[in-house]
């Protein structure tokens, strides 16, 4: 039985260094689902689409399961249709260990949920947390 070639998503619209991975934990603003969690905030330099990068722990599995979390998380992000991505937007998209046995279309379904959440949260930011003593009258 032959594969079916999937179309690879382009060097360029990796997220591949760690700095990058750390920016959207720190900087960005994020979307808990069952089987997943969503990271997103704006890519530092101008692009013209957006980026993604895929990351499972180890509380996953073993290596064999985490290499397929991510596969599951990439072909997740193919399925996706152009008006759900914003250009000059980075996301990444974490395993939970529960992404192994769940159904595609449930996680599409998800995927689709937490894009909107991500989406509404970067157009309507919190204001920043204030750290620090209280100040006094």
């Amino acid at each position: 039985m032959a594969k079916a070639h999937k179309k690879p998503l382009k060097n360029s619209l990796r997220l591949k260094k760690r700095r990058d991975f750390l920016r959207l934990q720190h900087i960005g603003v994020r979307q808990v689902m069952a089987h997943f969690i969503l990271q997103a905030g704006k890519a530092p330099d101008p692009i013209s689409g957006s980026r993604f990068g895929f990351t499972a722990s180890k509380k996953i599995g073993n290596a064999v399961c985490r290499n397929r979390a991510k596969r599951r998380l990439r072909a997740l992000s193919h399925a996706l249709d152009g008006p759900a991505l914003r250009a000059g937007t980075d996301y990444v998209l974490i395993a939970r260990q529960s992404v192994l046995g769940a159904e595609f279309a449930s996680l599409a379904a998800d995927l689709q949920k937490a894009m909107q959440a991500v989406h509404k949260k970067l157009d309507n930011p919190l204001p920043p947390k204030k750290y620090g003593h209280k100040q006094q009258n």
